[in-house]
């Protein structure tokens, strides 16, 4: 359903207002917002909850082959979209959507993973590295992910972008006392609990060797790491030998790194 609009002030652009100054917040909201085709047309993919799609003018015929025809379509001329959201907007499309209410760790269901591995990101606060990390995880075949609090929203406009919208895919778990709850979760079920370390006694990551457990790899903040109380419950403690000096790697980088290793080392599960 195509509705032309010709007022920015329109109370359906609501959702769509002066994005840019919203790009840093975490975020709270019932709702979010997509940006460019292919992130839209993967949302629409999705299970996920579509209010509307805002479009340009000219791009009618286009959008209506997208997907859901009950989902309302909106258009406005390009130079109108530019000033409603604040920027110079490329991309083509907008969507907004229903933010999924997040997982709680009791419906983590390890029977349905193509391997026993989670990826778990604590006070991982840049949207940008948030992305790539859920970006190469789903490309490995990690689809469960533990957050908490202090990362950056899995729903912003640039996290969803960066993922390539591979977040649609993905499993989000939202914990409120890290430690404490991986700690639970180990007295559960017989858990690795794997973090990354540059210390000496840590395994070199292409040393470390898969057993029947299943594993959680929890990646930290690039200036803090995991912190004391999750590195204090570890299992496992992983580095990656590096060269010339180099003592350290940005997390997304680092946290592709070690899931091809924790991948590789479980070849006969898929």
């Amino acid at each position: 359903m195509i509705r032309r609009l010709q007022s920015l002030h329109d109370p359906l652009l609501s959702c769509y207002r002066d994005l840019r100054w919203r790009s840093k917040s975490r975020g709270n909201q019932e709702n979010f917002i997509v940006e460019s085709r292919l992130c839209v047309q993967r949302l629409l993919d999705s299970s996920i909850k579509v209010n509307s799609l805002l479009i340009p003018e000219g791009s009618e015929a286009e959008a209506l082959t997208w997907g859901d025809a009950t989902v309302p379509i909106y258009t406005l001329a390009a130079d109108k979209i530019n000033e409603l959201v604040g920027y110079q907007f490329h991309r083509g499309v907008l969507a907004s959507a229903v933010r999924p209410a997040p997982r709680t760790l009791t419906e983590l269901d390890w029977s349905r993973m193509l391997r026993p591995i989670v990826l778990a990101a604590f006070g991982v606060t840049e949207n940008e590295n948030l992305g790539s990390m859920l970006r190469t995880a789903a490309a490995l075949g990690v689809q469960d992910i533990l957050l908490d609090r202090q990362s950056a929203d899995p729903y912003s406009r640039r996290t969803v972008r960066v993922s390539m919208a591979n977040v649609f895919k993905q499993r989000l778990y939202l914990l409120e006392d890290p430690a404490d709850q991986l700690i639970k979760l180990r007295q559960q079920i017989n858990l690795r609990l794997a973090v990354t370390s540059l210390k000496e006694r840590a395994t070199n990551l292409s040393d470390w060797q898969a057993d029947q457990r299943p594993v959680v790899l929890v990646m930290g903040n690039e200036s803090a790491g995991v912190g004391d109380e999750v590195e204090a419950i570890a299992s496992d403690r992983l580095k990656i030998p590096m060269e010339l000096g180099t003592d350290s790697l940005n997390v997304a980088v680092a946290t592709g790194i070690c899931l091809y290793g924790l991948v590789q080392a479980y070849p006969t599960i898929v």
